[in-house]
């Protein structure tokens, strides 16, 4: 506020919209119209998201241009002046200028020029200019809000700030940096939340809404930014990026800028590759989702589809007489697991039992053709798994419910049939740790998708009983695996030590006692903490915080 108030424009009106802020901005947006009531308006709203805030205070704006700031940033004093002057000397619809972006946590600042040129020549701008996505380095014409708005979605500058600079070409250029922008962790733009999906459609209207005479450059202009977002910034939305850049396959392929572009032309192999449908396989037969289910779904997966599956979905007649049979005798579970193998083949996705929760690093899972996980040491996790469309393992598993077989007379579980398959078929080893078969079929630690390790590396985990905050509740047969385990990293760690000196601190001693069940949770605690105290952040080890565990509910069950 400091900063806009110190503008040497004379003539100009400030409005100030608190998005429904939960801490202190709305007193402080009071004082300043207090202290400046003749310059400063204010306007309390509910919170809506930043383009809706900027729709509101365009609607009340009175002047002949319109600029915007972000609360965080700060400007130049002489930033509207100069553009100002810019516009009317030029009649220009937009105006824009460079941009000074300081990272704070690194201490460090750096300009990126809008342009490389005084003139705008605006196909050369578009292909290869910069900040043509921010709203912030530009002062607008007035009227353009009278037939444009913000969505309500992130990325909302992406959406519509390029096809404005497409649409209104009448553009001026101070080639300053006015405009300071401040990058800090953990903002709106950089956590990683699952409204960030709200990028592809943003890019989709970036594409869709632009001035035709400019979709060559305009194509050219998405793709280095989806480069960038796909590979660097928003890597774990990579299957999304895919999905969109399959529906514009023609004018990715044939564009000429990306014909020339050794480096960003990188991302056409990205067309080539398959990724698991965007939904979700509920399966539940007498009894309804959580609602823990379904707000986690929302939180993180608010664009995804839910196919909720209850019982009738197929009729009796499309069923195999095994599975008949399961029903007339109660034993549901062994039916969901057919129709969840079954779904899965016909429409390709992640299916997802009612008893799991799923988190955003589950999209990551997408990328794969099709994955399991092991539940512990031996078993394989049947609570989630995803394929593509008509994959021909699901349609194998799909096939074994049609035979007189020892899983059908026993109406054994899917586990079961499942390991067995892989380990006959694929060469599984029953080991608990992550393999990749024939270099397609994933398979995927305990910790992947079955148990929260605290290693970040957890997709989805079984609901289970609740536990404390900062605690997971596992079998003790998979406590102790993951504890050789951090101990064999422990033990790699050291190796590396000795060979590089120079990368660690003197190497301690080995933990000497030995693990001992039913009794282990004292010394494994003790131990892992042992770990835990000398290791560094380095490499694939890291360890965020020591796993914990509820030995008083492991002893309830027997282990």
């Amino acid at each position: 506020m400091d900063s806009v108030l110190a503008q040497t424009l004379e003539e100009k009106e400030i409005i100030l919209v608190d998005d429904g802020s939960w801490d202190n901005s709305p007193q402080i947006c009071d004082r300043y119209a207090r202290d400046y009531p003749d310059l400063i308006r204010v306007i309390h709203k509910k919170n809506e998201g930043l383009g809706m805030a900027r729709n509101t205070g365009v609607q009340a704006a009175a002047g002949e241009y319109i600029a915007f700031v972000d609360s965080d940033d700060t400007v130049e004093p002489e930033m509207y002046a100069e553009m100002y002057e810019k516009a009317v000397e030029e009649d220009c619809d937009i105006v824009m200028c460079d941009v000074r972006i300081l990272y704070v946590e690194e201490n460090r600042s750096s300009v990126v020029a809008s342009y490389s040129r005084k003139e705008i020549d605006l196909s050369d701008y578009i292909a290869h200019g910069n900040n043509i996505t921010y709203s912030v380095n530009k002062l607008f014409r007035r009227s353009i809000w009278e037939e444009n708005q913000y969505e309500k979605m992130l990325f909302e500058d992406i959406s519509l700030i390029p096809a404005l600079v497409t649409q209104y070409p009448a553009i001026g250029y101070v080639r300053k940096p006015f405009y300071q922008y401040y990058r800090r962790p953990n903002t709106i733009s950089t956590s990683m939340v699952g409204d960030m999906v709200d990028i592809v459609q943003a890019f989709r209207n970036f594409l869709d809404t632009s001035n035709p005479q400019y979709r060559k450059e305009m194509v050219y202009c998405a793709a280095k930014q989806l480069y960038w977002n796909m590979t660097q910034s928003r890597a774990l939305f990579q299957a999304d990026f895919i999905g969109l850049l399959k529906e514009y396959k023609k004018d990715f392929l044939l564009n000429p800028y990306l014909k020339k572009d050794g480096n960003v032309r990188k991302i056409l192999g990205f067309l080539e590759k398959e990724v698991i449908p965007d939904r979700i396989i509920c399966v539940h037969f007498g009894r309804p989702i959580p609602e823990e289910y379904l707000q986690q779904l929302g939180v993180d997966f608010p664009k995804t589809q839910l196919i909720d599956v209850e019982e009738g979905y197929y009729f009796p007649e499309q069923l195999p007489p095994v599975v008949r049979r399961a029903l007339e005798e109660g034993n549901l579970h062994f039916a969901e697991e057919y129709y969840a193998l079954r779904i899965l083949e016909k429409e390709g996705g992640i299916v997802l039992f009612p008893e799991m929760r799923a988190n955003l690093n589950l999209k990551r899972l997408r990328l794969d053709h099709i994955f399991f996980g092991f539940a512990d040491q031996e078993n394989l996790e049947t609570g989630c798994f995803g394929a593509l469309q008509k994959h021909y393992v699901i349609q194998a598993l799909l096939d074994t419910y049609e035979t007189d077989n020892i899983y059908n007379k026993a109406l054994l579980p899917l586990g079961e049939r499942l390991r067995d398959f892989l380990m006959l078929h694929f060469q599984l080893k029953a080991n608990g740790r992550k393999q990749l078969l024939q270099k397609e079929i994933q398979v995927y630690l305990p910790s992947v998708l079955s148990y929260d390790m605290k290693d970040g590396e957890n997709c989805a985990k079984r609901a289970g009983r609740p536990v404390p905050d900062g605690y997971e509740m596992v079998s003790g047969q998979v406590l102790k695996m993951w504890s050789d385990r951090i101990l064999e990293n422990w033990n790699l760690y050291k190796q590396e030590l000795q060979t590089n000196p120079s990368k660690g601190k003197k190497v301690p001693p080995d933990p000497q006692p030995q693990l001992a069940s039913p009794q282990m949770q004292y010394e494994l605690d003790r131990r892992i903490q042992e770990v835990v105290d000398n290791y560094e952040n380095s490499t694939c080890w890291r360890i965020t915080k020591p796993v914990r565990m509820l030995a008083r509910l492991f002893g309830k069950q027997g282990g």
